[in-house]
């Protein structure tokens, strides 16, 4: 099956990565592969796909422009839009909510850039594992929970069959490697764990911002 985030047919009702993600998976576990990742897609997972016993996700790098704060929580909200920056205050609060669940599991990629994509669900009832593997990173254009001029394209296959098992292996390898790591360095030199660094980055997306501040992020 295809999913373009666009496209839907009588015989493809669900054409977003989304709407497979939301219609397949139940109770089981979750593993996820992306370059990038967007508050607000974090804070519709917390809300409507927080059913499964795990997540383990595996994120790219993006905590290499520590000293550009700005553009880390831009990457990280996915969009400048006048309605998502109003919403992004609650998507925060949400995602972290998300992020601090014992049962998920977050580790970054930093020696090597992430380009893969890849989302595998896994259920008791082996019939019902599914793996979606393309182009569409954790973002909402990616996702498409919102409208994008991005093409995007992706596989995706359910069952327990040779490619699944595969892509299982791929995954455990990845997570086990030494180019997956549970840990980052800071500008000072002390280590944070990954998903504990992303927390408090959102965070500062709760805060209450200056008028001055408003006013030099209206210009630029």
């Amino acid at each position: 099956m295809l999913l373009d985030n666009k496209t839907k047919t009588e015989d493809n009702e669900n054409a977003t990565v989304y709407d497979f993600l939301s219609s397949y998976i139940e109770q089981g576990k979750v593993d996820i592969v992306t370059g990038y990742f967007s508050v607000s897609a974090l804070a519709r997972i917390n809300d409507e796909i927080n059913d499964p016993e795990g997540f383990r996700m595996v994120l790219g790098n993006l905590l290499k422009e520590e000293n550009q704060q700005d553009r880390a929580l831009n990457l990280l909200s996915d969009s400048l839009g006048i309605t998502q920056v109003l919403n992004l205050s609650q998507s925060a609060i949400k995602a972290v909510d998300f992020l601090r669940q014992e049962k998920v599991q977050v580790k970054t990629i930093q020696r090597s850039f992430c380009h893969a994509k890849t989302y595998i669900y896994y259920d008791p009832d082996t019939r019902k594992n599914f793996h979606i593997i393309g182009s569409s990173n954790l973002t909402d254009a990616g996702l498409g929970i919102r409208e994008s001029g991005n093409i995007e394209l992706n596989s995706a296959s359910t069952g327990n069959n040779n490619d699944f098992k595969e892509l299982t292996k791929w995954f455990s390898a990845l997570w086990t490697s030494k180019d997956a790591l549970e840990k980052v360095e800071l500008p000072d030199k002390s280590k944070v764990s990954v998903k504990e660094h992303i927390i408090n980055l959102i965070q500062n997306l709760y805060r209450k911002y200056t008028p001055l501040e408003l006013y030099y992020k209206v210009l630029y």
